[in-house]
């Protein structure tokens, strides 16, 4: 329709490739924050996540587990249960809560300020924010924190020292975090990333 909402909100407006009055997206400039669908009142714009795949393996018989990001429940309150038990009733084996995850990331950064005595770093528990960086401010990248978000700490955790057999799922409200599981430094802990509106 030509608003052109999705060009101002985009941090990264080489994104944008304006064709007329169509606008489409560059998936090399790209760095998925979501921006462009938070602000789109037309419903112009959608986004790829692992659900469609991640549905059909398990309803032919794949092996699940799922890491739950904890804003689950709470943008779910009264539905999360009911969701939960439809997906078990598909065959997911455990569903594990993120929060504990995030646990052990604190854990992590505390122990590593304290360790370096670094300071003025960047968290990287926003695959949006790292894409950026290593896209467009490289000179940037010595300062992201070398540890895991909070979904790669659960799914490392669950991996090495529970001895989860199955592939993990994680649950999650960001699109962006598909760019995490595929990353080829976070070793395939996790195999989709599975959005809570999809």
């Amino acid at each position: 329709v030509g608003c052109n909402k999705c060009i101002r909100t985009c941090p990264v407006l080489a994104a944008n490739i304006a064709s007329g009055e169509k606008i489409d997206v560059s998936e090399e400039m790209c760095i998925q924050c979501g921006a462009c669908f938070d602000n789109c009142m037309h419903g112009a714009r959608d986004f790829e996540d692992d659900t469609e795949v991640f549905l059909k393996e398990l309803r032919a018989g794949k092996s699940f587990s799922i890491i739950v990001a904890p804003a689950f429940i709470a943008n779910y309150p009264q539905e999360y249960k009911r969701i939960y038990g439809y997906l078990k009733s598909l065959g997911v084996s455990h569903i594990y809560s993120v929060s504990y995850g995030a646990d052990i990331t604190t854990w992590a950064y505390i122990s590593y300020l304290k360790e370096t005595g670094k300071q003025g770093l960047i968290s990287q528990p926003c695959p949006a924010i790292v894409n950026y960086i290593e896209k467009y401010q490289p000179e940037l990248i010595p300062m992201l924190v070398p540890l895991h978000s909070p979904m790669m700490a659960e799914a490392v955790y669950l991996k090495k020292y529970e001895k989860t057999k199955e592939d993990l799922v994680f649950l999650s409200p960001c699109i962006a975090k598909r760019l995490e599981v595929n990353d080829k430094n976070t070793g395939g802990y996790v195999k989709y990333n599975v959005t809570f509106k999809k």
